[in-house]
């Protein structure tokens, strides 16, 4: 070795602390596309995981009988309020009831409701009677429709809820 050289570490010790360094950055990266790709598949095919349920709330009236409504404690102590009315689904009756006379239906949905008030992926339950075009105008109406979300603790979270629209000819 020759003395006027300063120390370096050998080769192999440097080719080491890139070996670690360039195994951490590998493993860094798939973990962030472990968690995107489970992200991504539970936005588009829903919640699989057979050990988490979803609850569906009915949204209260803006005005609830006794006034606003309560909040309730969840499983954990946290304060649970549910989802209010702000503007409720507004549908026009559809032109094939009353072609046929048909006085009445209704459309049960669910939808998901967003931290932001927006409802959207709603899903027809049922409508009676089948096929006079209440599932469709139900469906439309409830674009405009809003909602204060539930709250956990005071912070706004996504939720399922489930509702009715009821449809009858006003005479």
């Amino acid at each position: 070795m020759d003395p006027r050289e300063p120390n370096r570490p050998a080769a192999g010790s440097r080719d080491r602390i890139v070996d670690v360094a360039v195994w951490c950055l590998v493993i860094a990266v798939l973990f962030a596309l472990g968690v995107g790709a489970n992200r991504w598949f539970a936005a588009r095919f829903g919640n699989e995981d057979p050990t988490r349920t979803e609850e569906w709330v009915e949204p209260l009236p803006r005005e609830a009988p006794g006034g606003p409504s309560q909040p309730s404690v969840g499983p954990n102590g946290e304060v649970v309020q549910s989802p209010v009315w702000t503007r409720q689904p507004v549908p026009e009756y559809p032109r094939p009831a009353m072609r046929r006379g048909i006085e009445s239906g209704s459309v049960m949905l669910r939808c998901k409701a967003l931290a932001s008030g927006a409802l959207e992926a709603c899903v027809v339950l049922s409508e009676q009677p089948a096929g006079a075009g209440f599932a469709e105008a139900a469906l439309h109406g409830v674009r405009s429709a809003r909602i204060q979300p539930r709250s956990v603790d005071g912070f706004e979270t996504d939720s399922t809820i489930q509702f009715t629209v009821r449809f009858r000819v006003e005479p």
